[in-house]
């Protein structure tokens, strides 16, 4: 169903139905190094669908998985992962080299995400390599180090490390304001839970699964239910008034605590990315082939203890101080940016990673004055 710029599909909006997403990409994936895409579904005794991209010559990670509500739409979610590294992996145009002090004097460099190897270098005064940005606020051309996006194996054995590059922001879509939009929702779920992390989880509601009337979310919760799963999930509220939902699993042939996060405009599909996130991240883990996968379960460290059964909040009762969503990936977009620009009180900047005539748009969203986890699990 296509509402003004979106089409509405199971537990998600595109600007484009998933046929045509596929039929746009799968002639391109060589070009992206993705050499096989496998169904990892039957793996797992949950039954949704999770695929994996395969990219043996990357130089992050050789496999992207992708969770869905159907088989195409979470085969797509893998490739669209995987070009995402791809484009991360490829030389961004370098417009200046100098110190932020010269060269880009307005960069708020100490609130970008930050090592702490070097904390009593001036940043200000470091030299590195800087690539134009555009402002999503203003459209403005914006400088920032390229350190934002070049992973520590890439920089020249000269430039300081300071600056730790994620993949926090990026992003693939149909249509520019599609991958802008999901850039920025993956920039305010990961904020929002860090400071839910530092405040020891007081900001969560948690949801009563048996209230969840969302056609595609109940599917999933009726799904972790029949594979015998202890699951509990929560509806997280931050400072930029946007639904974010975080999931936990746990099941005794499998004894490690999995978790998801989500955020969306839609309070639906945050909590069913959540949801399907833990799950896929389950399956991840049984498949074995992700390359930074620790080999010891001991590794995911976020401890088990059984579900809370009381204290639950029906899930309308918890969504409904949400604002409805806005009819366009467009507003949604300048929504969003306005919301984070109120929250940090620095614009948003976007760097176009893909060229003009690729089936598909790269962005890598940057949010100054943000921040994401750097451990693995997500604290419950």
């Amino acid at each position: 169903m296509r509402t003004d710029d979106m089409v509405v599909l199971p537990g998600t909006v595109r600007a484009w139905s998933a046929e045509q997403t596929w039929e746009a990409v799968a002639g391109h994936l060589p070009h992206y190094g993705i050499t096989r895409v496998a169904d990892l579904t039957g793996l797992d005794c949950i039954g949704l669908p999770v695929w994996t991209a395969i990219r043996p010559a990357s130089h992050t990670l050789s496999t992207s998985q992708g969770k869905g509500a159907t088989s195409l739409l979470a085969k797509l979610s893998a490739v669209m992962e995987g070009i995402e590294l791809w484009h991360t992996e490829q030389p961004l145009p370098i417009a200046a080299r100098g110190p932020a002090t010269e060269v880009a004097p307005n960069c708020p460099v100490a609130a970008l995400p930050l090592t702490d190897l070097h904390p009593n270098y001036t940043l200000a005064r470091m030299v590195w390599d800087w690539t134009p940005g555009i402002g999503l606020a203003s459209g403005e051309e914006v400088l920032v180090p390229v350190d934002v996006v070049r992973r520590r194996t890439q920089r020249p054995e000269w430039n300081p490390d300071l600056i730790r590059a994620t993949s926090t922001g990026l992003a693939c879509g149909n249509t520019r304001d599609e991958a802008l939009l999901h850039g920025l929702y993956e920039v305010v779920e990961r904020d929002v839970l860090y400071r839910d992390g530092l405040n020891g989880g007081r900001n969560r509601t948690l949801i009563d699964p048996a209230t969840v009337d969302d056609p595609h979310s109940q599917e999933v919760v009726d799904r972790l239910t029949a594979a015998g799963m202890m699951f509990e999930m929560a509806l997280v509220d931050g400072p930029y008034g946007l639904p974010v939902c975080v999931a936990y699993l746990w099941s005794e042939d499998h004894p490690v605590v999995f978790a998801g996060g989500g955020c969306h405009s839609s309070p639906t599909i945050a909590l069913f990315r959540a949801l399907t996130e833990a799950a896929q991240s389950r399956l991840t883990a049984i498949a074995g082939t992700r390359d930074d996968l620790p080999s010891d379960i001991a590794s995911f460290d976020t401890p088990f203890h059984p579900p809370q059964a009381t204290g639950l909040v029906p899930w309308k009762q918890a969504a409904c101080r949400l604002a409805p969503p806005a009819p366009t990936f467009t507003e949604r977009r300048a929504d969003v940016v306005r919301r984070v620009t109120g929250v940090t009180g620095y614009e948003p900047v976007a760097l176009e990673l893909s060229a003009l005539d690729a089936p598909v748009h790269a962005v890598q969203v940057l949010c100054p004055g943000t921040h994401s986890r750097i451990r693995r699990s997500m604290p419950r």
